[in-house]
């Protein structure tokens, strides 16, 4: 790209922008080479070390069920050594089994193919393939395998693509899957300068134009660090949901929407948004379907993933992101966004508009900012962080070597329920508190009446009745009803965060509706 002239100008944009909106994947030709918008399917996944071979092996596995699906397409591939291009079927390729049992556990393995001859232009068809490098001192980077598909393509083969996405995701057990419309990045590393700059241009005008590119993303503090948001299909691996502290039940509560397919796996959800991926012309107003996945994800969103690219230099003509514009486009499903422009989203222009707040941090790293932090690493763990305090970090399963802390919604202080010393009445008696009640030494005879009801006989026989201080497994109520146990209860319907309520306390709504609250946290 030349240093003094500019990418493209108005007017070809503004064809692209009116072509897009006719057919969503669209092309430009600069007479070098031409950079084009298609659709994607993206995979971000970890591995043990001890297993590195088998996750090379299973990536060739996903190359070879790809190229199958596709009817063999590619025309280039790239030595999975010397990284160098080569005509498809070469023998100088060698055998991707044999350099993959060749490759060291502490070296990349990567390999790439393409339907484009040139280079330097956005493929139709392609597949990068990227098993990253385990260092100790550089763990928790994700590997990746990144997919191109032609937009009529996958129209005529819908539920065979599906397959192999649910296929796909079982095989590798990913933590993070994308797909939906994106600038498909060239084989050519360096052209992805140029792409940075159709990226900036674009998405202005649509909301669902994502910007997928894993070499510069994977690594450790970008998306291993946070998610970001899905404009159509999405993997929600239940690595990243155990971090919202929500059963996958809940999950599919919060997407309680005809439009909305979720397909249950081992290891995670597969959400499709609507029967197929839209770009959604910024005129038409902030799409229904990502905004109301994004409330849900929005604890897990990464404030600041680095969609710099190559940046921007001294006398560069050409406009990107920078990170404030970066930070404004992640946050564009949010409802008080302003991604393009304040006046698009009804904003009042001159308003001040404060810089995104962090919303969640690592084990390890200085708390951003004061008030009550949360992270499902460790059962219970709520507590208060002074700016600038080091952040703990949890050795469990579920923090794959780091620990997520996200920012509570509700930064009230925890409630010290006062415990009723009455908690033992007879039969006949006044219950002195409304919830479960046991009887003494036989805890399977159990009934549950209101504060003031009278304990029942049983057998027609009085006995003792003991409240039960360890409420049932899943306890639920929902706004309006008393609160049979006092302690820490999760919203079901709408992400929150936890609240603190005291027995007999009314459930309220939440942003004017009725919703369930369970009982996650008992004193």
């Amino acid at each position: 790209m030349s240093t003094t002239e500019k990418e493209m100008h108005d007017g070809e944009v503004a064809g692209m922008v009116e072509d897009l909106k006719k057919w969503p994947s669209v092309a430009h030709d600069n007479g070098e080479y031409e950079l084009a918008v298609m659709p994607f399917l993206s995979f971000y996944f970890t591995y043990e070390p001890e297993h590195y071979l088998q996750t090379s092996l299973a990536m060739i596995e996903v190359h070879e069920a790809f190229e199958r699906l596709l009817d063999y397409p590619y025309k280039v591939a790239t030595h999975p050594d010397s990284e160098r291009p080569h005509p498809y079927g070469s023998k100088r390729l060698g055998d991707l089994r044999e350099w993959a049992r060749k490759t060291r556990l502490d070296k990349t393995f990567a390999f790439n193919f393409t339907d484009e001859k040139n280079y330097r232009s956005s493929p139709t068809t392609a597949g990068y393939f990227w098993r990253d490098s385990y260092l100790e001192y550089a763990k928790g980077c994700y590997s990746y395998i990144q997919l191109h598909y032609r937009w009529q393509w996958w129209m005529d083969n819908k539920e065979a693509w599906r397959l192999f996405v649910l296929d796909t995701i079982e095989r590798l057990r990913p933590e993070q899957v994308y797909s939906g419309f994106a600038m498909a990045n060239p084989l050519e590393f360096g052209t992805r300068s140029e792409v940075t700059v159709w990226d900036r241009a674009l998405t202005p005008h649509f909301y669902g134009l994502d910007t997928d590119y894993p070499y510069g993303t994977h690594l450790v503090p970008n998306l291993p660090s946070g998610l970001r948001p899905p404009t159509w299909g999405f993997f929600l691996s239940d690595l990243w949901r155990e971090k919202l502290s929500l059963e996958r039940e809940a999950v599919r509560q919060a997407l309680l929407d005809p439009r909305i397919r979720v397909d249950e796996l081992h290891c995670g959800q597969w959400i499709e948004l609507g029967p197929q991926p839209e770009l959604y012309p910024v005129e038409n107003g902030v799409p229904e379907l990502p905004a109301l996945l994004n409330r849900l994800l929005r604890p897990l969103r990464h404030p600041k993933l680095d969609l710099l690219g190559f940046g921007q230099w001294d006398g560069d003509p050409n406009e990107r992101f920078t990170l404030a514009d970066s930070q404004r486009w992640l946050a564009r499903f949010d409802d008080d966004g302003d991604w393009p422009t304040p006046e698009q989203r009804g904003l009042i222009p001159d308003a001040p508009r404060a810089a995104p707040q962090a919303t969640h941090a690592r084990g390890g790293e200085p708390c951003p900012r004061t008030g009550w932090w949360l992270t499902a690493a460790k059962y219970g763990a709520r507590q208060r962080f002074e700016e600038g305090e080091t952040l703990p970090a949890f050795s469990t399963e579920k923090t794959h070597g780091h620990t997520l802390w996200q920012w509570d919604v509700d930064q009230r202080e925890p409630i010290e329920v006062e415990r009723n010393a009455n908690t033992v009445a007879p039969s006949t008696r006044p219950a002195p508190r409304a919830g479960l009640w046991l009887q003494v030494g036989e805890s399977k005879v159990r009934c549950r009446v209101a504060e003031g009801e009278p304990l029942p006989l049983v057998d027609k026989l009085p006995v003792q009745w003991q409240w039960a201080e360890q409420p049932p497994p899943g306890l639920r109520a929902v706004s309006g009803q008393p609160c049979p146990y006092p302690g820490l209860w999760h919203c079901e319907d709408i992400p929150v965060g936890p609240h603190a309520f005291p027995h007999d306390a009314p459930l309220p709504q939440v942003q004017g509706r009725d919703v369930t609250w369970f009982l996650v946290k008992a004193p």
